[in-house]
């Protein structure tokens, strides 16, 4: 078995509003936490790919990622947080179309909805406001298991924003649990999360990067294997 490497610092960049480029070097001042892409899999079957990168400057944390799926317009992710992994700003981008965008204020988290039938708006007490979970989006249960090993007794409330909800959430096992990418296989620890009675697996690896996902739902998210 083969441990992987550990976080790096990397070169310069201008970041977009969003994630145009995922590749481009970070600011010389970020240390990553995790960058990768994901295999999107549903019964077995590959169904879109997610890239994403995961980096601290300071006292920000942001999530960002290009979440593509077959038969439907890419969504542009991206979550900012505080030192404590709480949720600051949010947006999602269908193409170059808002879904939803929120932003943490000091009593409530506000989300603002772009549909069809026109704006909407919803409001969280702060206190409900510990973690952001997009089903679908299978970095974000890295955040979230990271959040929920601080947290005083492994549970938290978490936002769907997208779903207009809110979930108890709480890590309720930890096993070592090796994961294969390809011909390759890693060691790593598999964390249980239970999200209201429903578990959902995260696979990370000795440095927390993510390495494969299985939610209640049976959606799977796997690492590539490494190139080269």
């Amino acid at each position: 078995m083969r441990r992987s490497c550990g976080t790096r610092v990397l070169g310069a960049l201008l970041l977009s509003p969003l994630l145009a480029d995922l590749p481009t070097p970070l600011p010389l001042d970020a240390q990553e936490l995790d960058a990768g892409h994901l295999y999107l899999r549903e019964a077995g079957r590959r169904v879109g790919t997610e890239r994403f990168r995961i980096w601290r400057t300071g006292s920000t944390v942001n999530a960002v990622a290009s979440v593509e799926r077959v038969q439907r317009t890419a969504w542009q992710v991206r979550l900012q947080m505080d030192p404590d992994l709480l949720p600051v700003k949010y947006e999602i981008r269908e193409g170059v179309s808002p879904l939803v965008s929120g932003e943490r204020f000091p009593d409530r988290i506000r989300f603002h909805f772009a549909t069809p039938e026109g704006e909407r708006w919803k409001e969280y007490p702060v206190q409900e406001a510990a973690a952001i979970l997009e089903p679908g989006v299978a970095h974000h249960y890295l955040v979230l298991v990271r959040a929920l090993r601080a947290a005083p007794d492994g549970r938290m409330t978490a936002i769907l924003p997208l779903d207009g909800r809110t979930v108890t959430v709480g890590l309720t096992g930890r096993t070592e649990e090796g994961v294969s990418l390809g011909d390759e296989s890693l060691d790593a620890i598999r964390y249980d999360v239970d999200v209201e009675g429903a578990l959902h697996r995260v696979w990370l690896d000795a440095d927390d990067r993510l390495l494969r996902v299985v939610d209640a739902a049976g959606r799977e998210a796997v690492r590539a294997p490494a190139e080269g």
